[in-house]
């Protein structure tokens, strides 16, 4: 198998692993000095780390100092910066992370750098207005994630089934492989609660369309009424089906789901794209994925998306304009960043410049992935995944009890219903991420 089959299950696990890893000495440079914040690692991704994307940085500033310091809790980083310390600038997990540390006064609004560099047009729309917090750009997305269906192909060549483009022929899927014995869709929860917003993301999305729930997160309508109250019903009416994992979804661990659907216990999984790595490597899966079929008619086929972290610079950095100019030559030099994917299997960035003809080491289901969230990019048929999107309370509610609607404890009308109370506060107080 070629490479990317060994080491992408690691790449794609990361936030991104252009931000993380060991204590970095300096480049021995007599001129400007520059800490960046990075996550532990392990010493092979610290090995690709420095030789794809220190060792670039150090040829491009040759006279200054670029060093490193790794952060194996995020506590750690939290105490330095509030202390007046730490990197100069450092990897968050996404944008609402982004707002807290900007409401603390513990990072620096980046409009001017902005305007400097043309970073408006470096990166696609959606990815770069994520970061923006009461008209501020505040952070810069250095990764994208989406939602994929994953069919597994074996069963689907054995059944004799045609890949479903629309919700009708999709759901006939699933009652077919519920009636030869096989699981519609392969999913577990166990050991980490919050997968559950790979689900309601998916349908929050795909059934109401990014237009209706955008609508819904900036105070326009309501969660709890309308198409998105409808997408949450629909969910539910799956569950109730037996559609994810014949109703033992709760039981079921993220690496028991893989195993169901790699060996065709499962004819389908709706997961990330980071779910690639696992399939190429610990089950070697014969997959394909796609987007997920048009759940609603009207709406079209939705990617959605989510930026896998971001970059801060820190309020207490000494040089910001060092900071920013690194920051911009990371984004920028294309070749570099294009040999780090292929070659390290660094995670993407958001920037329209990355072009997938540039991956000569992927596997064709792994380029069709990709070139599918690229078209959607292009195209804006995005919406958002919770995890970027959300006001973080909100997130941390539904997660908590998704499962209790599932269980029916909640209906999903009081399920929303307290989901919108979170909206109203994010609203109210200015917390409230910027949806694209």
């Amino acid at each position: 198998m070629k490479k990317i089959l060994m080491v992408l299950a690691v790449a794609l696990a990361l936030t991104l692993v252009l931000s993380a890893c060991g204590d970095g000495g300096g480049s021995g440079g007599g001129g400007r000095s520059l800490m960046i914040g990075a996550e532990n690692m392990d010493e092979s991704a610290r090995d690709r780390f420095e030789e794809f994307f220190i060792e670039p940085l150090r040829k491009a500033f040759p006279d200054d100092d670029i060093q490193y310091e790794m952060f194996t809790e995020r506590q750690t980083l939290q105490v330095q910066v509030a202390a007046g310390a730490g990197p100069d600038f450092f990897h968050l997990d996404g944008p609402t992370d982004g707002v807290e540390f900007f409401k603390s006064e513990r990072i620096i609004a980046l409009d001017d750098y902005a305007a400097k560099y043309g970073w408006k047009d470096l990166f696609y729309p959606w990815a770069y207005n994520s970061g923006f917090f009461e008209g501020q750009l505040i952070s810069l997305p250095n990764s994208f994630e989406g939602m994929h269906i994953y069919y597994n192909v074996d069963v689907f060549e054995a059944q004799g089934w045609d890949y479903p483009t629309n919700r009708a022929e999709l759901e006939a899927i699933a009652d077919a492989a519920m009636e030869a014995g096989i699981m519609a869709f392969s999913f577990g929860n166990s050991d980490y609660q919050g997968a559950v917003d790979w689900l309601y993301s998916i349908f929050m999305n795909s059934y109401p369309g990014p237009a209706a729930l955008k609508d819904a997160l900036e105070g326009r309508t309501r969660v709890d009424e309308g198409l998105v109250l409808e997408s949450m019903e629909l969910l539910q009416e799956w569950w109730e089906r037996g559609y994810f994992s014949d109703g033992m979804a709760l039981g079921m661990s993220m690496d028991d789901m893989l195993a169901v659907f790699a060996d065709g216990r499962a004819a389908m999984m709706l997961d990330g794209t980071w779910a690639v790595g696992d399939l190429s490597t610990t089950f070697q899966t014969n997959w394909i994925s796609d987007l997920v079929p048009e759940l609603r008619p009207g709406v079209g086929r939705i990617m959605p998306l989510a930026t896998g972290g971001v970059y801060v610079v820190n309020v207490a950095s000494k040089d910001p304009d060092f900071a920013a100019e690194v920051l911009n030559e990371i984004f920028t030099d294309i070749d570099t960043h294009h040999r780090s994917v292929d070659e390290a299997f660094f995670q993407p960035f958001p920037v329209k410049a990355f072009n997938v003809s540039k991956m000569t080491s992927w596997e064709p289901n792994v380029i069709d992935m990709y070139t599918d969230i690229i078209t959607a990019m292009n195209a804006n048929d995005v919406g958002f995944c919770a995890w970027t999107f959300f006001p973080s309370d909100m997130r941390v509610y539904m997660n908590e009890n998704t499962d209790n609607m599932f269980m029916g404890v909640l209906t999903p009308q009081e399920f929303m219903t307290q989901a919108q109370t979170f909206i109203d506060k994010a609203l109210a107080d200015g917390t409230a991420p910027v949806v694209p």
